[in-house]
């Protein structure tokens, strides 16, 4: 059932079910305990009004004329009513209704099946006169006035509850329609409208929850858009100019008849191709990690071996150029992370300092401990960030202006930045000791576990 409504009546007249059957299982108790308490009572009574009527005159035996028994003479409960007056073990009185043989053995209070029927008998004797008397009523009586009275009870809730369940039916109504006033307001909504949802009454406490889940659905889509749009805006205009340069070369070694010429022209354009690839890596790869709120896959990793690893894929380029590399610090220090995403992170930084970093230079990277952090520190020999530019690091495609000629996306950081946030990693950029080039600390949370 997908009617929250319907649901609602559902259980409502299930509840009004279940109290309308203890309201009655109680009437019906409580009144049958009244009923039996009064009527034996009445028994008790009847039986010692007859023991001093039959002390008290002569009678002699005979039995109760029918005409007491017709219902015009008396009520219609008397005919179930009898009695028997014993004396000497002689049956001296007795009612037309009431059997030859003794209704009773016990004294007080018993029941007795009498002619097929269940009847209440109450026994008295009288020693000094050697009477028995003993009075009796079909339980019939009793069960008939105990229905009527609980039918009676009863009959003014019965009529109410089809009132009561109208009257619930359009106060759901009524509860459920901010409901409907804010699905009007979503289906009305332009497709490219992803303001806040912005209502004129009064939101009640049970769907505020959906109004403010709802909104914060919309502002995030707002944002994962923005993004989007912007992601593509930026990498359509970076890669114009890589891709200018291609069709350049290409259209000069097409058009040159010199050897040398084309060869040069070939070269730029392999060059041009290669930028425009790691554009796109790291286009791809930025793309994959912008919209995440957090990373699958996280495992306990050793620094420094990884360090170790991603050292050695850059030997090409440090031999190339001459660059010294060399690792120290911490050799047992562990992280959290998503091992990919960490390479990537720490690959950038490394590949940064080392692409920066001029013939001859020096790239040494530090693995050390504070309490509960681990910091990675790179330090390069190449001519630093100046003070002005290290606001901007991090911005999509921006590259100094002193770093122009050197092969890059300008994506490198900004990834690096965003793996960071995800793992709860902080980068810093300082001076180097030295003067000159620059250091970049990375500061993730120690593993213990």
């Amino acid at each position: 059932m997908k009617s929250i409504r319907n649901r609602i009546l559902i259980w409502v007249f299930l509840l009004f079910l279940i109290i309308w059957g203890g309201i009655s299982y109680a009437t019906y108790y409580q009144s049958s305990e009244q009923v039996e308490e009064l009527f034996d009572s009445e028994l008790a009574q009847a039986a010692g009004v007859l023991m001093q009527i039959s002390t008290n005159l002569n009678i002699t035996p005979s039995v109760v004329g029918p005409k007491l028994q017709k219902e015009i003479y008396g009520h219609r409960y008397e005919k179930k009513i009898a009695f028997q007056i014993f004396q000497d073990n002689k049956l001296l009185l007795q009612s037309a209704n009431a059997p030859i043989h003794i209704m009773s053995e016990k004294k007080g209070f018993s029941d007795q099946t009498i002619s097929d029927k269940l009847w209440r008998v109450f026994r008295i004797h009288a020693e000094e006169h050697n009477k028995v008397i003993i009075t009796a009523e079909r339980y019939d009586v009793r069960h008939e006035l105990v229905n009527q009275i609980t039918q009676d009870s009863l009959y003014p809730l019965t009529l109410m509850i089809p009132i009561l369940l109208l009257i619930i039916w359009i106060g759901i109504d009524r509860g459920l329609a901010p409901i409907r006033k804010l699905t009007n307001q979503i289906e009305n909504r332009s497709p490219d409208n992803l303001e806040p949802i912005s209502v004129n009454f009064n939101v009640p406490n049970e769907i505020k929850p959906l109004f403010t889940a709802l909104n914060r659905l919309f502002e995030k889509l707002n944002n994962a858009f923005e993004r989007e749009r912007r992601f593509t805006s930026d990498a359509a205009h970076e890669l114009q100019t890589p891709l200018a340069s291609i069709k350049t070369q290409a259209q000069v070694a097409l058009r040159s008849h010199n050897s040398d010429e084309q060869q040069h022209a070939l070269v730029k354009t392999v060059e041009g191709i290669d930028r425009a690839t790691h554009m796109v890596q790291q286009l791809l790869a930025l793309a994959r990690l912008e919209p995440l709120s957090t990373l699958d896959h996280k495992s306990k990793l050793e620094l420094y071996t990884l360090t170790q690893t991603l050292l050695g894929e850059l030997d090409a380029e440090s031999h190339r150029k001459n660059i010294e590399l060399s690792l120290n610090g911490e050799e047992s220090v562990h992280i959290e992370g998503n091992q990919s995403a960490i390479e990537v992170l720490i690959r950038n930084v490394l590949s940064n300092a080392v692409r920066y970093t001029p013939e001859d230079g020096k790239v040494s990277v530090e693995i050390t401990r504070e309490p509960g952090h681990v910091l990675l520190s790179v330090t390069d020999s190449g001519p630093g960030i100046p003070e002005e530019d290290l606001k901007r690091v991090f911005e999509r495609f921006y590259r100094g202006q002193n770093n122009q000629h050197i092969i890059g996306s300008g994506l490198g950081l900004s990834i690096a930045q965003r793996i960071a946030e995800l793992h709860d990693a902080q980068i810093d950029f300082l001076q180097s000791d030295s003067g000159t080039g620059l250091k970049v600390i990375i500061k993730f949370n120690e593993s213990i576990s």
